[in-house]
């Protein structure tokens, strides 16, 4: 397999550097000269002044741009010869739908999306060897597509192209809305007279303990506090203490999911008031 990548960011180079060695990276086209260079340079592999050359020079396109120049890429490139030619973007929340009329240019197209952060353009490589991808679209480029990262020992899982924004929304949930809970959980700290780094510091056991157990036992099992209790004594004392009102809304409107995991967990348990209580 050979790669060419369009984009030359943090999705891009983390890519190129990981898949140097197991494929043949081809090289970077981007907007800017510059971004392509200095990608080119970090994967040891060639910069290109325009797509056609690029095209040219592999057998599989990588898209790696933002998601809402996705699209735009697509009207450039489905214009020169990309018969037998493998397309994907990266995108966790488009699906391969967006390479419209691709039938009649003989390539073949999906989406992959690694479950993973891309914090840093250059150092994120490193512990790339421990994402899940999932990966939706025409056959051939989906095999294909497997077959390279299952053969790194990736777990690589398939969704349905109209579940694409819903799989989105979950990762969404489980990174940068708990960075979202966590902000405020420090806010708090800090109206108590903590530092940031002190609040972050102290913490820091109970988040990680948390993360642990769901990841050991699930989110059933590893329910605990106020709620799985039923403590609607001490859950009175959070609101009254919660000055802002969209903390206060954000505190109940989780309390009420919080319930319905409890009930789950304590089936024989009555939390008729507590769910009065988050109405």
């Amino acid at each position: 397999m050979v790669i060419g990548f369009i984009g030359a960011g943090r999705t891009g180079c983390t890519l190129g550097k990981y898949l140097k060695g197991y494929a043949t990276v081809a090289g970077y086209y981007s907007r800017t000269w510059q971004s392509a260079d200095d990608a080119a340079t970090f994967t040891q592999s060639g910069a290109f002044y325009d797509l056609e050359t690029l095209i040219n020079s592999c057998d599989t396109i990588f898209i790696t741009t933002p998601d809402g120049v996705i699209g735009e890429v697509w009207e450039c490139i489905r214009h020169y010869n990309i018969k037998g030619k493998i397309v994907c973007h990266f995108s966790g929340s488009l699906s391969s739908g967006i390479f419209s009329g691709i039938e009649a240019t003989g390539a073949s197209c999906c989406s992959v999306h690694p479950m993973y952060t891309f914090s840093s353009k250059y150092k994120s490589y490193l512990q790339f060897n421990t994402a899940c991808l999932s990966v939706e679209g025409q056959e051939t480029a989906v095999q294909q597509i497997k077959l390279l990262f299952q053969g790194l020992g990736h777990k690589v899982f398939t969704v349905n192209p109209c579940d694409k924004a819903k799989y989105h929304a979950a990762a969404a949930f489980a990174s940068n809305y708990v960075t979202g809970i966590l902000h405020i959980a420090v806010k708090l700290l800090k109206e108590c007279g903590f530092s940031e780094e002190d609040a972050t510091e102290f913490l820091a056991p109970v988040i990680l303990k948390n993360i642990n157990s769901v990841l050991a036992d699930g989110t059933v099992n590893a329910l605990t506090g106020p709620a799985e209790r039923g403590d609607i004594s001490t859950i009175e004392k959070h609101l009254g203490v919660l000055k802002d009102k969209d903390i206060y809304k954000i505190y109940k409107d989780l309390g009420r999911v919080l319930v319905s995991i409890a009930e789950e967990k304590n089936p024989g348990r009555d939390y008729k008031k507590l769910k009065e209580l988050f109405r």
